[in-house]
């Protein structure tokens, strides 16, 4: 009886643990970057959420974050890469906390997300999430406040970097933005959502995704000791776990992981 109730409960146990696989990604490496070699790893970095405080200071801080096992070459991921399923539709989420209200002066705050999609030759796709908060910026809208989403792909022929796809907005006035990403494995499709607002498909990579990875960054300045925002908090997440998925996804989509 007793070998019986433990074989009940392994059962049980496996059946369970299969249930609620998990699908993680860890943002705990960094990597130096020869184009800003001021750049310097997050202060926190646990699992595939990272966090800082706004301090008081002149000059910029810049905080890098990537997988932990990442290695590249040449833009090209070399080791530490999440294999994709090679079918059906996969989806993730970005959180980010911003600060909603334009910023003046000197101040600035930027966030950034860098998806890196590559194909079976190594050529490189790319999806760039990035909120800007600065006096500074200059765009033809007069934006000072945005978000900017780009979808890049190389021809896999050519080897020519083709621009796919733009979207440029103020951002919302909510102190967290949330982006749902989704992937359509079977015609290469990207689909966006922008804090629950689904834009359908919006761009058409070039060649299928075979390898995954992505790198985030922020970088502020200019906050004075007695501003406001000093000591303040901020966090960004990337979320691959389909139960802490905010948004709804086309029927069948998985987690990045194929769960």
């Amino acid at each position: 009886m007793k070998k019986l109730k433990l074989a009940v409960l392994l059962s049980l146990s496996i059946i369970s643990t299969q249930g609620f696989a998990l699908c993680r990604y860890d943002l705990e490496g960094f990597l130096p970057e020869p184009a800003n070699p001021a750049a310097q790893k997050f202060p926190t970095a646990s699992g595939q959420k990272l966090s800082y405080k706004i301090l008081n200071t002149t000059n910029q801080l810049v905080y890098s974050a990537n997988h932990s096992s990442l290695k590249m070459m040449n833009d090209a991921i070399i080791e530490g890469g999440l294999t994709l399923p090679q079918s059906g539709i996969v989806g993730f989420e970005l959180n980010t906390d911003v600060i909603p209200t334009q910023l003046t002066n000197t101040r600035s705050d930027a966030k950034s997300f860098g998806i890196l999609l590559q194909d079976k030759n190594k050529n490189v796709h790319s999806i760039l999430v990035i909120y800007n908060n600065s006096s500074s910026l200059t765009d033809q809208d007069n934006l000072k406040n945005m978000v900017l989403i780009l979808v890049m792909s190389t021809d896999p022929d050519t080897k020519e970097v083709k621009g796919l796809y733009s979207y440029i907005k103020p951002i919302e006035r909510v102190s967290q933005q949330n982006i749902g990403i989704y992937l359509n494995q079977n015609s290469t499709q990207i689909g966006l959502i922008v804090n629950k607002n689904n834009l359908g498909y919006i761009a058409t990579l070039l060649s299928k995704p075979k390898d995954f990875s992505i790198v985030s960054e922020a970088a502020f300045a200019g906050f004075e000791a007695n501003s406001p925002y000093l000591n303040k908090t901020m966090s960004l997440e990337f979320v691959t776990d389909k139960s802490k998925f905010k948004n709804t996804y086309p029927t069948g989509t998985k987690d990045i992981c194929g769960n």
